[in-house]
């Protein structure tokens, strides 16, 4: 990378507040996955079907928050993207996001075990035993370091090499056509998963909605249950959409996000640099430039 482009990121505040942010929300998520992990791993009557496919995706996010944020995004975000060579962020960023995409599989097979314990109870006892729930994550997960390996490895030989930036806090899909050829259907398949999975949710949750109001019950018992599965159904499509949000920003509104970020560098200069002249902010030059010609895709 030119040390040219790289801002003075140890005396610019929004960096420093941008790392603490990151820190603090990778510790506490770090600390709040441990324990899922954890309470599967030591209590028995936890490790249900449901409840290993969710200690997997804990998992995953301990290696994406440690890994990812910790040691890559936050060290350089304080001491600038020159830190550490691009192939080392080429290599992190693509595990990180292989696992990203894990957790939405993960997410997938969650909705299909819910729905299939509403709708078709027999099957569920008989299929979705805590064993073939395991053989099917493990599966998964093993298909996910394949392809891994295998990017890192065409990426490093096509010198396609994905960078994060100090100066717009974030890390660039490229747009060259001989490093994206392979991802260009990624955003239309994340819309057909969130499609499938919000069709799902929402018969899984009409289901538990239509027991709770043909049961017997105190009618404020009734109402409180069906407002808790309300949340809890809000909150599943919100956790849905994540995903597909994330993807529409970076392959769909990525210039946009950056035009934006180009109005806040000249606020940064505006606020800070009449007390520091001999900070810089970046590159007030095109936009795109931060788009190397290098830098691969998510995996999918």
């Amino acid at each position: 990378m030119n040390n040219t482009n790289s801002p003075n990121t140890l005396t610019d505040p929004l960096n420093w507040t941008t790392a603490i942010f990151m820190t603090v929300n990778a510790i506490f998520g770090i600390a709040c996955n441990a324990i899922i992990v954890y309470n599967f791993a030591t209590s028995p009557k936890e490790r249900t079907s449901f409840n290993l496919i969710c200690a997997a995706r804990a998992i995953a996010n301990v290696v994406i928050l440690g890994l990812g944020f910790l040691s890559l995004f936050v060290p350089l975000t304080i001491f600038g993207e020159n830190l550490f060579p691009p192939v080392h962020h080429a290599i992190v960023i693509t595990i990180i996001n292989s696992l990203y995409t894990g957790l939405q599989n993960c997410g997938f097979l969650i909705a299909i075990n819910r729905f299939v314990a509403m709708f078709f109870a027999f099957f569920y006892s008989k299929y979705f035993t805590p064993t073939v729930t395991f053989i099917l994550t493990a599966a998964m997960f093993a298909f996910r370091f394949y392809r891994m390996g295998d990017d890192i490895i065409d990426n490093i030989n096509k010198q396609c090499f994905s960078t994060y930036s100090s100066v717009y806090l974030t890390w660039f899909p490229t747009r060259d056509p001989r490093c994206v050829n392979k991802y260009e259907d990624v955003f239309d398949l994340t819309t057909l998963l969130l499609v499938g999975l919000v069709l799902i949710n929402i018969a899984t949750f009409v289901k538990i909605y239509l027991f709770y109001k043909s049961t017997e019950m105190d009618s404020k018992e009734i109402k409180k249950r069906i407002r808790k599965n309300r949340i809890l159904f809000s909150q599943t499509i919100i956790q849905d959409l994540a995903y597909a949000i994330d993807m529409t920003f970076t392959f769909k509104l990525s210039l946009i996000m950056i035009m934006f970020n180009e109005k806040l560098t000249f606020l940064k200069k505006s606020f800070f640099d009449s007390s520091s002249p001999n900070s810089s902010v970046g590159p007030q030059g095109n936009p795109n430039a931060l788009f190397s010609p290098r830098a691969p895709a998510p995996v999918v």
